[in-house]
C-alpha cells in the first residue's frame, strides 16, 4: 500500500461526519477541476459558481465547515479570496479574447456583518475600464439580499499565453 492510500485509510477511518463530508466535497471538487467543470483547484474545493450576466460576474459560495473561522462563520480571507474572484473573472473573461489578463494590484474589502445563510453572492461590475488599468467593484451578499462586504479592486493589464488563462 502506498503512503497516499495508508493515510487516506487513517483519516477517513478517524473522521466525524463533517470532516467525511469535507473529504468527499474535496474529492468531488478535484473531480470537477479534472473534468472542467470548475476554473481552478480553489474554485473546486470551494465549490464556487461562476456565472456572467450582462456587464456582472456572479460567483456563489456554499458556507460550509471548510471556510468557517474559529467562531463558525465565514472567515474574512475566504470572503476576500470569492471577492477576488468575482472580479478577476470578470476582467480575465473580457480579456481573454486579446490574449491578454489582468492580475490584481490592490483590493479593499469593507466587512460589513456576518453571514448568517448557508451561501454567499459575490457580483463584481467595472467601475472603469482603461488600457493598461481596470477598477472593479464587488458587493458580497446573502441570498435574502443582506450585505455582507463590499469591494473595490484594481487590476493591472498584462500579456499572457492562452494556457494560463484556462
Amino acid at each position: 500500500m502506498n503512503e497516499l492510500q495508508t493515510l487516506f485509510e487513517q483519516v477517513t477511518k478517524e473522521a466525524s461526519d463533517t470532516e467525511k463530508g469535507l473529504l468527499t466535497d474535496f474529492l468531488l471538487g478535484l473531480q470537477h477541476k479534472r473534468q472542467g467543470t470548475a476554473p481552478t483547484y480553489l474554485n473546486a474545493t470551494f465549490q464556487m459558481d461562476t456565472r456572467y450576466e450582462d456587464n456582472h460576474c456572479i460567483v456563489t459560495l456554499p458556507v460550509t465547515p471548510l471556510i468557517y473561522n474559529s467562531f463558525d462563520m465565514p472567515h474574512g480571507g475566504v470572503i476576500a479570496t470569492l471577492v477576488d474572484n468575482a472580479m478577476g473573472f470578470l476582467v480575465n473573461k473580457d480579456l481573454h479574447a486579446e490574449g491578454k489578463g489582468a492580475v490584481t494590484t490592490n483590493m479593499t474589502i469593507h466587512y460589513i456583518k456576518a453571514s448568517s445563510e448557508k451561501q454567499l453572492i459575490a457580483t463584481s461590475t467595472y467601475l472603469h475600464k482603461g488600457r493598461q488599468t481596470l477598477v472593479m467593484e464587488c458587493t458580497v451578499t446573502q441570498p435574502d439580499g443582506k450585505k455582507i462586504a463590499y469591494a473595490t479592486g484594481s487590476f493591472f493589464v498584462i500579456t499572457t499565453t492562452s494556457n494560463s488563462l484556462k
